[in-house]
């Protein structure tokens, strides 16, 4: 069995909190980092260490199988700074409108980053956020259907259809990918 996947158990006194805490923290330290990690470029360590700051705080909630119900709290956290980051981008460029002051444009930075990815990392910036999500819970965090499903606040079912359906997607995605262009066709690249 995968250790990272044992329930951490229950608690009664303050030591048993301590302990609790120390042996939720470093099993799933790593499983929440690198979670973090792949939806966000700042701020990773603040947002893994808010999330287990709520563990703590909910720590009479947190189920036995904690790890779903981490990547769940991170999913909220990450989606928080999205919209902090937003907000402070459009606050900022209501400043640069009433002043001298120009942010730099990050757009070829990101298309940059987009464009160095492979295939699947461009069919998933292409999907809809949440066929993206099911599927990067799927793959990247190796997580069931059914924990899946608590991570999305949703049914086993829905989840087990959410994910078919986001792989069907990216099926249909990758296959589109892999055509060639009618552009690419019509001015074939000399050959060496």
């Amino acid at each position: 069995m995968d250790p990272t996947k044992e329930p951490v158990g229950q608690r009664s006194s303050r030591a048993d909190d301590v302990q609790w805490f120390e042996d939720l923290f470093g099993r799933y330290h790593g499983a929440i980092q690198a979670y973090v990690s792949r939806r966000t470029y700042a701020d990773a360590e603040d947002l893994v260490a808010e999330v287990f700051t709520i563990a703590w705080r909910k720590r009479d909630e947190v189920p036995a199988h904690a790890l779903p119900w981490l990547y769940g709290v991170a999913a909220r956290e990450v989606l928080h700074t999205i919209r902090d980051h937003s907000r402070r981008g459009t606050m900022l460029a209501r400043l640069a409108s009433r002043s001298e002051l120009v942010a730099p444009d990050l757009t070829d930075q990101v298309d940059d980053r987009v464009a160095a990815h492979g295939p699947v990392t461009k069919a998933l910036g292409r999907m809809s956020p949440a066929d993206a999500e099911v599927l990067q819970l799927w793959a990247w965090e190796q997580l069931e259907p059914a924990e899946i499903a608590t991570v999305l606040n949703v049914s086993a079912v829905a989840a087990r259809v959410r994910l078919h359906r986001a792989r069907r997607r990216l099926e249909a995605a990758l296959a589109a990918q892999a055509r060639p262009s009618p552009a690419s066709m019509a001015h074939p690249a000399p050959v060496a």
